[in-house]
């Protein structure tokens, strides 16, 4: 079996929620990645009902001919890519531990077909599902059956392996405080592990965990980075310049899903990883055709609200603000203006209400039901 102890793992991770991207817009990214001088493309859609909601469902024939397509295409450019399935959502745990080996042998049928369409690279997800394997399963480490899963699967297939576990950062380890060292202890130690750092989404990668140092020393840990995804805030967009400065050739970007902003995220984290400056970002977006305006707004789309940030950024506007918010929203038209149109008119809508120059008509209109009820309730108090 080969060893998977690569030194760079630097790519794209189509791993969130709400978009599912296009095989034309996946030979895209494998194009920019390619040119970024990145390596890896990581398929683990939560959209792709086959990968998660419904893993123990063969893909169709069409499909398999459309990934060994891609898998081609991007091998020929270089990039090698890990296709994942996450089967924590319903995965029979209690029977696996009480010696049941169906489900695991599903999962690794699964792999197989993606071995035969050429793939090398596999990957197995426990993350996001819910904290609820004490109540099916009594006496026994949660992070040790993953690991065992993942283990079993390994000498099954005589492929090393990728993995994602339940808790991939520091934040989520208060749910279960042994679960690392439980997972670490038992896995094979060929495998690939993904980590978010102190938080889901992080400024920088960094643990507190003495078992991911450890590993991160042994050259088997891979960020898992969220600093650009936007599935969790969906009225927020984040385009500043990359910020990470550890694990920068181990580090994978989970996307936003919309082709163009991602294509140039990819150009911006290889770009400013090593010289982060404004600059040089401003200089990327120009080359993109963003207009000129934007960075007088730009303020607004250049990070996420981070956990450790305790206080609210303050900020600044002035008419030249709407006037930069118009020009975007009814000049720029391009592929990029489409996909950042409802970022735009949404931070002129919050803008407005923040100036109270929006009716009260007005701003019920652009709330949800469950808003607009509270946006009343409260005028009535009044």
């Amino acid at each position: 079996m080969k060893n998977l102890n690569y030194k760079k793992v630097k790519g794209y991770i189509e791993g969130y929620y709400g978009k599912l991207l296009t095989w034309k817009e996946r030979t895209e990214i494998v194009d920019v990645l390619s040119k970024n001088n990145m390596n890896f493309y990581f398929y683990c859609p939560k959209e792709d009902i086959k990968h998660r909601l419904k893993w123990k469902e063969n893909y169709s024939l069409n499909w398999l001919k459309n990934f060994t397509k891609f898998n081609k295409y991007a091998s020929e450019k270089k990039i090698k890519v890990i296709v994942g399935i996450s089967p924590g959502l319903d995965f029979n745990f209690k029977s696996y531990v009480e010696g049941s080996k169906e489900e695991l042998y599903i999962l690794i049928k699964k792999f197989e077909t993606f071995l035969s369409c050429g793939v090398a690279h596999i990957a197995i997800l426990f993350d996001d599902i819910p904290n609820k394997f004490k109540l099916f399963v009594k006496n026994k480490s949660e992070g040790e059956i993953h690991a065992r899963i993942i283990n079993e699967t390994i000498k099954e297939l005589a492929t090393p392996i990728f993995a994602v576990p339940r808790i991939y950062s520091d934040e989520l380890n208060i749910e279960n405080k042994n679960y690392l060292n439980d997972f670490f202890k038992t896995l094979n130690n060929n495998v690939q592990v993904f980590f978010t750092g102190k938080y889901i989404v992080s400024k920088t990668f960094s643990s507190n965990k003495k078992v991911i140092l450890r590993k991160i020393k042994e050259n088997k840990i891979v960020n898992w980075d969220n600093y650009y995804a936007n599935d969790y805030c969906p009225k927020k967009l984040f385009i500043g310049p990359w910020k990470n400065k550890n694990l920068i050739e181990k580090s994978m970007i989970n996307g936003t899903g919309m082709i163009e902003t991602d294509k140039l995220i990819l150009e911006i984290v290889n770009k400013t990883a090593i010289k982060n400056n404004f600059l040089l970002w401003r200089k990327i977006l120009i080359q993109h055709n963003i207009p000129g305006v934007f960075f007088n707004i730009c303020q607004h789309f250049l990070k996420p609200n981070f956990t450790f940030e305790k206080k609210i950024k303050t900020f600044k506007y002035s008419e030249n603000t709407y006037k930069a918010l118009d020009i975007l929203l009814w000049q720029w038209k391009t592929k990029m203006s489409r996909e950042w149109y409802p970022y735009l008119l949404n931070l002129k809508h919050d803008l407005q209400i923040f100036d109270k120059s929006l009716s009260f008509n007005r701003v019920l209109k652009t709330q949800t039901n469950p808003i607009q009820n509270v946006l009343k309730y409260r005028r009535n108090l009044k």
